[in-house]
């Protein structure tokens, strides 16, 4: 077990991991991310991510750096991974993620981060290419009505 100290938005936050590879250091290029505040119960929505490109696992990083705090370590993300994620995937280092593919009944356009504790944060994935009026409206419809996953 080792202890990591980082600094986020002006705040010092202390993470235990098991390996020593989580939690990543501070997001070189800020998350669009929207979260509920507090934490949402089983199959509720936790937040949405609206990622600068469409290759998210190249933004994952920085994601996971600003969910730790609030979910500990990150072992496995589901998700309905297209062939840009897939292949960028394949040339990063490893960080103790695996990627797998969707839950069953996960919809489509929602990812799963599952942590040590083998809990489960979900969230609406917005596509990059959509417009920033349309994007903050409906991650904020998101989060605010308290969305869940049938």
């Amino acid at each position: 077990m080792t202890r990591q100290l980082d600094l986020v938005n002006g705040l010092l936050y202390e993470v235990e991991t098991a390996d020593g590879l989580q939690p990543f250091p501070i997001p070189t290029r800020t998350p669009r991310l929207v979260l509920c505040g507090q934490n949402p119960g089983s199959g509720q929505i936790a937040g949405a991510w609206w990622p600068w490109t469409s290759n998210l696992t190249a933004q994952l990083h920085d994601l996971i750096a600003v969910l730790t705090p609030r979910t500990g370590p990150i072992e496995r993300i589901a998700f309905d991974w297209d062939m840009l994620s897939v292949n960028q995937r394949r040339i990063d280092n490893t960080d103790g993620i695996r990627f797998i593919g969707p839950l069953p009944g996960q919809p489509a356009g929602v990812m799963c981060l599952i942590g040590a504790d083998r809990r489960g944060t979900l969230l609406v994935v917005i596509p990059p290419n959509t417009q920033p009026q349309r994007a903050y409206e409906d991650m904020r419809a998101l989060v605010d009505d308290g969305y869940r996953v049938a």
